[in-house]
């Protein structure tokens, strides 16, 4: 019977059916096995078939992510083999001590100019290429490195054709297998070596300019206080250099220059550069005249002023000689009695003389600096002048004493003699035109005068010639009537100088 009731609730026969005319705990004991077992065979067969699933899905997504992961390390070698002189290693040491590489970038091949695949097969390849004085230093690292440190080292190797290159290592040891494993980089910093190398000589040669010019250098900060001098401050203005480290700028100015300085500092707070022209003071009293060239900048690493200093007193010297010199050459201009004026290469008036303004009638010489022949003279006069100062530039030639006429300002006619001669530059080119003019029409006029006499003296030269002849033909004609009468002659003659 039990069999039967097993057939039945497998069957899906309920229980109640099966249990009409059993007891209560029979009908109790049907119910159970009736209903409960069918329902713990079906829960487990899902439960099955649900870790089936999920292990098929876990499967799929492991593969995706295996995949996903082949692919990121191939990416990632990729950009290992790409990335511009840097080369990436994972370095083991057998127990015998000899090194060899796990993993090497092709990076190395660009950095040594060795084929990669000989350095993966035989790391002392590498070794081999290193300058022998920083060898200790990469064994001391590789050493130090067993204890956890990191190695951070920089070191110099030639590479296949000789070259030199800087390099630098950075590694981590690890505890891998019994054995260790160096992880790091070798990166080709010969580069940025070479701009370092350049940075620091353009350093130290701008530190020698300011070291020796004779040019005073002040850097200070900007609230004044002095952060440098070069050692022609010390020697201009008599100061040593404890001294000036405990000064600020505003002291190396007279009292009565310090409000400009105070304001100068300022305005530096906002601007980049200007100049000014204030005397230093020196230590001992007096000052010295110089020429500022102040600029905003930076020492050591902090913003600074910087003032360059050139002593201008022997400038202002030369300046004075100059200007001397040119009065008194302007001095000599105005008493010589000739027109003296000179004009650029296009006839505009640069200067002249006091005898050139009083013959043009005009009171001063800005009446004729910056003007041109036709601001001065009629149009016709003008052309004249201005096309004859284009002959002499083009053909580069001076042309001397040639005689040209005038109306006078009461309607007269007098005469010039001009000379004109090409002003040149250091390269001897025609860049202006001198002229000189002097008036010779008395010269003229007395030469006139003259040629009227000589040629009247010629005349009655010619007269008594013709007189004296007849003289001394009577003379002959009387001599040869005495010779006739059988006398001496009386007369002597002679036509020698007639």
């Amino acid at each position: 019977m039990n069999r039967l009731r097993w057939i039945f609730a497998a069957a899906g026969i309920p229980g109640t059916v099966m249990c009409a005319h059993a007891t209560e705990p029979e009908q109790a004991g049907l119910l159970q096995a009736g209903i409960v077992g069918p329902v713990l065979f079906s829960a487990a067969v899902l439960a099955i078939i649900a870790l089936l699933l999920w292990i098929r899905q876990l499967r799929t997504v492991l593969s995706e992510k295996s995949q996903a992961l082949e692919k990121s390390i191939h990416h990632i070698e990729l950009m290992e083999d790409h990335l511009p002189n840097v080369a990436i290693f994972q370095l083991t040491q057998s127990e015998n001590g000899t090194f060899s590489f796990r993993y090497l970038s092709q990076g190395v091949e660009q950095i040594l100019g060795v084929d990669h695949d000989r350095i993966l097969a035989d790391a002392r390849l590498v070794y081999d290429h290193i300058y022998e004085d920083d060898l200790p230093r990469l064994n001391a690292a590789l050493e130090t490195s067993r204890t956890g440190s990191p190695i951070q080292l920089e070191l110099r190797l030639l590479d296949q054709e000789g070259n030199l290159k800087w390099l630098y290592i950075s590694a981590i040891a690890n505890p891998e297998e019994g054995q260790l494993i160096w992880n790091g980089l070798i990166q080709d910093i010969s580069l940025n070596k070479r701009v370092e190398d350049a940075l620091i000589e353009e350093n130290r040669n701008f530190q020698n300019l300011f070291e020796t010019i004779d040019d005073l250098l002040l850097v200070c900060d900007l609230d004044g206080r002095l952060m440098h001098a070069n050692p022609s401050v010390e020697k201009r203005l008599g100061y040593s250099h404890d001294e000036l480290r405990e000064m600020s700028l505003f002291e190396l100015y007279p009292q009565e220059a310090r409000d400009e300085v105070y304001r100068l500092m300022a305005y530096m707070q906002t601007e980049r550069s200007t100049t000014a022209n204030m005397p230093l003071q020196i230590k001992n009293g007096g000052s010295i005249p110089v020429e500022m060239s102040i600029f905003q900048g930076f020492w050591k690493n902090r913003k600074a002023v910087f003032g360059v200093a050139r002593d201008i007193a022997g400038r202002q010297q030369t300046e004075n000689a100059r200007r001397e010199s040119q009065r008194m050459l302007q001095l000599i201009m105005d008493s010589i009695p000739m027109s003296v004026f000179w004009k650029d290469k296009d006839s505009i008036y640069l200067g002249c003389n006091k005898t050139y303004i009083r013959e043009c009638g005009l009171e001063s010489l800005d009446s004729v600096v910056g003007q041109t022949p036709y601001d001065l003279f009629d149009p016709k006069q003008a052309l004249a002048v201005v096309e004859r100062d284009q002959d002499i530039i083009q053909n580069n030639h001076p042309l001397y004493n040639f005689t040209q006429s005038y109306a006078r300002p009461d309607g007269s006619i007098a005469w010039r003699e001009i000379s004109k001669i090409p002003l040149r530059d250091e390269k001897g080119r025609a860049v202006g035109v001198l002229d000189v003019w002097h008036d010779v029409t008395e010269q003229n006029r007395a030469e006139e005068r003259l040629k009227r006499t000589l040629e009247d003296m010629e005349r009655f030269n010619q007269l008594m010639r013709g007189r004296e002849r007849r003289t001394l033909e009577l003379k002959a004609e009387v001599n040869e009537l005495l010779q006739q009468l059988g006398q001496f002659k009386k007369y002597r003659t002679t036509t020698d100088d007639l």
